[in-house]
């Protein structure tokens, strides 16, 4: 879930602050992203400044990552106005499936840190948030219509936890995959754990995981966490192709087939709510302390276990 480095410097990028301060922040961003969602016209809608944009093709809803001058990286506005999309979607009966992608030449290297950090350290997303279905699943209500994703450039940490909650995965041959959270002193706090390992298998998972390893599209495929890969450029006319073929098909029996598939590891549910209040703790340790120094100082991080 976390990212090497904050590059952020584009619109849209704020400074959480704690207590009721945080909570009245997070309000903010899902306004902000509530506004830019309902804002439409018959085919394409405005998006919610900077983080997302939004389109609407018959029974098809697109969604694009929207910051490519920081490399897509998420920050907390961003996983709000995906949130509130996906609730959008969940709640539009005229909507059958969504289709998540990037502008720009990365699907996302990962979170924001800078935009994160404190918002991790006052608990900001202890509670619910209205109007909003998390995008990496680790908290309820749970996402009830499909998400194709197509993926391409750098799909790594957070970015690549976005792309495991999705129900289909596209790549285009050119995309970097890593789950490497374990090189900068935290670890994958968006479901990475759980859904690598049921996807990929143990060795799989761990053989990533635990080294900090890249791995290409076709190591994706081979694992099983691609469906389809593409060249470069085409990823999203097939992720479309893939969800017109969903949005034809009866919608309550979707609907129903994916209720039922989640049914059968509910008993990740658990595994998948504890990830996040362990990605908290890491962030406040004295080895997550020690990457930040190595980042600044141009260095490698001395890891002491603390």
């Amino acid at each position: 879930m976390d990212d090497d480095k904050d590059k952020s410097q584009g619109l849209g990028r704020r400074p959480l602050l704690s207590g009721a301060t945080a909570a009245a922040t997070i309000a903010v961003a899902t306004t902000l992203a509530v506004k830019g969602a309902q804002a439409q016209s018959s085919t394409a809608e405005k998006p919610a400044p900077t983080y997302v944009t939004l389109e609407r093709r018959d029974s098809i809803r697109l969604i694009g990552i929207n910051r490519p001058q920081v490399q897509n990286r998420i920050e907390v506005p961003t996983f709000l106005a995906i949130g509130h999309a996906y609730w959008q979607l969940d709640h539009d009966e005229a909507l059958r499936v969504a289709v998540l992608f990037s502008h720009g030449p990365d699907f996302s290297p990962g979170l924001d840190p800078a935009s994160w950090a404190e918002g991790i350290r006052s608990r900001t997303f202890a509670g619910p948030i209205p109007e909003f279905v998390n995008p990496v699943g680790t908290s309820k209500p749970e996402r009830q219509k499909p998400v194709v994703v197509a993926a391409h450039g750098k799909t790594q940490l957070l970015g690549h936890e976005l792309f495991l909650a999705a129900d289909i995965r596209v790549a285009a041959s050119n995309t970097s995959f890593a789950q490497a959270e374990v090189a900068r002193g935290v670890f994958p706090g968006g479901g990475g754990t759980v859904r690598f390992a049921r996807e990929a298998g143990w060795g799989n998972a761990m053989r990533y995981m635990l080294t900090g390893d890249e791995w290409g599209a076709e190591e994706a495929r081979r694992m099983g966490l691609v469906q389809e890969v593409t060249e470069p450029g085409q990823e999203l006319d097939r992720a479309v192709e893939i969800a017109k073929k969903i949005a034809a098909n009866a919608p309550l029996g979707v609907r129903t087939t994916l209720a039922s598939a989640h049914q059968a590891f509910s008993s990740e549910d658990a595994a998948l709510a504890a990830t996040f209040p362990e990605f908290a703790k890491l962030m406040q340790t004295e080895d997550r302390q020690e990457f930040a120094r190595a980042q600044q100082e141009k260095r490698p991080p001395v890891y002491r276990g603390r």
